[in-house]
């Protein structure tokens, strides 16, 4: 089953490159400012995964994978911070066409400040366990700076986004973790899982995501500036 990690991938693409093309979304016209933002997220992203799998924080499983490695990462990998990323987006915009009121609009900045205290507060307490204290750290940063940059209505729309990509992270996840393709050392984690899934595994996306939207609507604010 080597092709496993790879069918995930394809997958989780497949419905959303499908109708990027439909008439009442046309989300291939965000791709100017989409490829960009997700090309910077996945180097972020694959830095990180090239040191927690050089210092046995993660490591994959050989049976899953096809033994197509660039650097220490299985080719998979690297489609992985390609492929969800653009299938996350594509449901940040076109949640847009089913919620034309955000709900807790009011509230995004509100929420992306506790949230962010609280990740910063979980990091600082588990600073001997590497993922725990790298992920949280990083995304109560992040939540911080999008509170500080972002609108009430733009922060609002992002954990929309995120409550309705929880299902399909649970679906792929779980594979990942079940199987498993990616095995943890759970000396550097909380050692909690959601059913296979480590927790962190949902702030990690949580983070992902965050940077890959942020940057997305910004490169796209900045276009139709420039276009005005």
């Amino acid at each position: 089953m080597n092709w496993l990690y790879l069918a995930l991938n394809l997958g989780s693409i497949a419905i959303p490159l499908a109708f990027s093309f439909d008439k009442r979304i046309l989300f291939y016209k965000n791709w100017p400012s989409l490829f960009p933002a997700i090309l910077i997220t996945a180097t972020f992203f694959l830095v990180w995964d090239f040191w927690f799998t050089a210092i046995g924080i993660w490591r994959f499983n050989p049976e899953f994978v096809m033994g197509v490695h660039i650097v220490n990462l299985p080719i998979e990998e690297w489609l992985f911070f390609l492929f969800i990323p653009y299938a996350c987006v594509f449901i940040h915009e076109s949640l847009k066409h089913y919620f034309t009121k955000t709900p807790f609009a009011n509230h995004g900045k509100i929420i992306a400040l506790v949230l962010g205290v609280a990740c910063l507060l979980v990091g600082m307490l588990y600073i001997d366990r590497m993922y725990t204290t790298v992920t949280f750290s990083m995304l109560g940063i992040f939540l911080l700076i999008a509170a500080k940059i972002f609108d009430n209505e733009l922060l609002a729309r992002f954990f929309l986004t995120y409550l309705f990509s929880v299902i399909p992270f649970a679906i792929v996840n779980g594979v990942l973790t079940g199987m498993p393709i990616l095995i943890y050392n759970n000396a550097e984690n909380l050692a909690f899982r959601v059913g296979t899934i480590p927790l962190e595994d949902f702030f990690y996306s949580m983070l992902m995501l965050l940077i890959n939207i942020s940057l997305f609507e910004f490169l796209r604010r900045k276009k139709q500036v420039s276009h005005l």
